[in-house]
């Protein structure tokens, strides 16, 4: 081989620039002499200089980063790039500077890692005692703040990575099964219990036919027994259930006291189905009278449980208290319509209760004329026009009439306490 140009680090043969073997690997071409040997030397040393820069800037970004770890496989790759780096200098100097990080960055991570492994136990111990716990809402929110904490934990050494992920997985999976299968059992319970609560019925609606009434009156005594001895289940469930076992009940024992008073069995009535029908018309009248003026969410939802139970209960036309049925009817249109225009008032006066009460009636006063003529504009257009299509679907002339009534006794109602008011003054 002619050399024509020596250098410390490399040297020029037949018009090609080349690098001199370090670390055991042989000499490599790294370029050609465009101009001068000189230039092409001083080109190549000059892009030493920026390898020399990478490195240094690469230890200066693993001195001040926080998460010096997360440099490793950075540095990894520029090893690699440096092998293949065309240019001359000192290569050995930087493979060293880079063997030094590597070995310094291995040692912490391997510190991290066993702290990780530290506190990934930890997190699996939590867990394994929060398996078995049955407050659901409690546990599920410190189930949550676990597996944040996990994803935020750094990986352990690799030949423990997988036990450890596996035994997290294991316990979440074991904890989610019995939440399952906790509220299947929930389930079944209430089903059970529901079905027992059924026979009960049965069982009483047969036994109101005896004509042994002593006996009857000791079974009746247990079947209350029974019925207590049940256990708990959602209101809203039982209801239809007690309803009629309650009313069976009463039932036997109006006749059953007629027994005891030494009336003849066959001379026995039934309880008087009139009166018992006006008794339930007239407690759902005053149920729903006693929530006018409430006005909140639960008062609206009370009273459209209290037009179910009267559709239910009140079925025979024959038995009907129309007064009752009036001011019923009366009281559950109050106080939908109460409720509908306090929802408009506090959608413009967010603030309305803090309002003087002056304020409060003139604002109530002012809505209320406003609804009341936008309900006889569209009742006008329905009665001059045959084809009319109201806007909602559910409109109906006779019910928009009451409904228009009531706002009228309200708006009567508010203009009587603003008279009271002023005259206070």
């Amino acid at each position: 081989m002619n050399i024509t140009y020596e250098h410390t680090y490399g040297y020029i043969s037949e018009g090609k620039v080349f690098l001199k073997g370090y670390m055991g690997l042989p000499d490599r071409e790294i370029g050609v002499v465009k101009e001068t040997n000189e230039a092409a030397i001083l080109y190549f040393e000059k892009r030493f200089q920026d390898a020399e820069k990478k490195v240094a800037d690469l230890e200066k970004m693993i001195e001040s980063a926080e998460n010096k770890g997360s440099f490793l496989m950075k540095l990894i790759h520029l090893r690699t790039y440096l092998q293949e780096f065309k240019g001359l200098g000192d290569f050995p100097v930087l493979f060293a500077k880079l063997d030094e990080q590597e070995t310094f960055l291995k040692g912490l991570i391997n510190v991290n890692r066993h702290r990780n492994l530290d506190i990934k136990n930890q997190i699996i111990q939590e867990l394994a005692s929060l398996v078995d716990d049955t407050d659901w809402k409690e546990t599920g929110i410190k189930i949550d703040e676990l597996k944040t904490r996990w994803i935020k934990t750094g990986a352990v050494e690799d030949h423990l990575q997988a036990k450890v992920e596996e035994e997290f997985a294991s316990h979440i999976k074991a904890y989610y099964n019995n939440k399952k299968e906790f509220f299947k059992n929930k389930a079944d319970e209430l089903k059970d219990r529901l079905n027992k609560y059924r026979i009960l019925v049965d069982k009483a609606s047969i036994l109101k036919l005896s004509e042994d009434f002593d006996s009857a009156a000791i079974a009746f005594k247990q079947l209350q027994n029974d019925w207590k001895a049940v256990g708990k289940v959602p209101q809203k469930k039982l209801e239809r259930y007690w309803e009629r076992f309650k009313k069976i009940n009463n039932e036997f024992f109006f006749r059953y006291k007629q027994y005891k008073e030494g009336i003849p069995a066959e001379q026995i009535k039934p309880l008087d189905p009139a009166e018992q029908a006006r008794t339930i018309q007239e407690k759902l009248c005053k149920k729903a009278e006693s929530l006018i003026g409430v006005n909140t969410d639960d008062s609206n939802n009370q009273t459209k449980d209290l037009l179910v139970a009267w559709k239910n209960e009140v079925t025979n036309p024959k038995y009907l208290d129309k007064n009752l049925a009036n001011r019923f009817r009366y009281a559950c249109d109050r106080i939908f319509e109460e409720s509908y225009l306090m929802r408009v008032v506090i959608r413009k006066y967010p603030d309305f209760h803090k309002k003087p009460m002056l304020d409060q009636f003139r604002i109530k006063t002012s809505f209320l004329r406003e609804l009341i003529r936008k309900d006889e504009q569209e009742v006008n257009i329905a009665e001059s026009a045959q084809e009319y299509k109201p806007e909602h679907k559910s409109f109906n002339l006779a019910t928009q009439k009451r409904k228009i009534q009531v706002k009228q006794i309200m708006l009567e109602e508010f203009d009587g306490e603003l008279k009271k008011i002023y005259n206070n003054k």
